[in-house]
């Protein structure tokens, strides 16, 4: 799939109600949240770190690069999805590759994971270049993550970050909203409140430089008021 087609794609709006995602400041949906995903549990490795086989686990959420149901196709050096999660939208265990590294972090000053693209751990233009997919245990209305676009670049020697977008996925595994960011170079942090109960979430991108992620939050609805 060329990348054009996959961002008409990746942006066609579901037939449904208002738009139920709202996007605040990290600070405002972390306030909100029970759960966290900060890599901190593996072992502190300098960059390639270390490929993870499967899907990692936290309680309340799995962490992979697809929901079962799920394409995973190559666009370029890039990770792109197709195809409609199965109901229940859950992570699908990889069945060949690893789906993420795990490395300390320059930017971040901390562990954080490393979407593995089509060309693998192994290469360097594999590392970041891959897609990201979180399922709940239970439904949640708060999310909140950082993401790392390359390094800053203050000779403006290098091309612009490439674009993210987030596919939010409700109680029937339909997505119900995709949130197109444009983030700039180095830490970014994403915010995100719902009215409507989300079980999974999938990131992809266009990133030259490849991504990096951490500080992922989110809050069952089991565990708030």
């Amino acid at each position: 799939m060329k990348p054009a087609a996959f961002i008409a794609f990746g942006l066609m709006a579901t037939p449904a109600m208002a738009d139920p995602i709202t996007p605040v400041p990290y600070d405002i949906a972390a306030q909100n949240t029970s759960g966290l995903i900060d890599f901190e549990s593996f072992p502190v490795l300098p960059e390639p770190g270390q490929a993870i086989a499967g899907a990692i686990h936290a309680p309340g959420a799995t962490l992979g690069a697809s929901l079962v149901g799920q394409s995973i196709g190559a666009s370029g050096t890039f990770t792109v999805l197709g195809g409609v999660p199965a109901h229940p939208a859950r992570v699908a265990q990889p069945p060949t590759s690893p789906p993420l590294a795990i490395a300390f972090h320059a930017g971040f000053g901390s562990n954080a994971a490393f979407p593995l693209g089509p060309d693998g751990f192994a290469q360097r233009s594999g590392r970041g270049e891959g897609s990201v997919a979180i399922s709940f245990s239970a439904p949640i209305r708060s999310f909140a993550l950082r993401l790392h676009l390359d390094y800053a670049d203050p000779l403006g020697s290098r091309s612009a970050p490439g674009p993210v977008w987030l596919s939010f996925y409700d109680a029937d595994a339909a997505r119900i909203h995709t949130e197109a960011l444009a983030p700039a170079h180095g830490v970014q942090s994403f915010g995100f409140l719902s009215t409507a109960p989300i079980t999974a979430i999938t990131l992809t991108h266009q990133d030259p430089g490849g991504i990096a992620i951490d500080d992922i939050r989110y809050s069952l609805d089991s565990l708030t008021n």
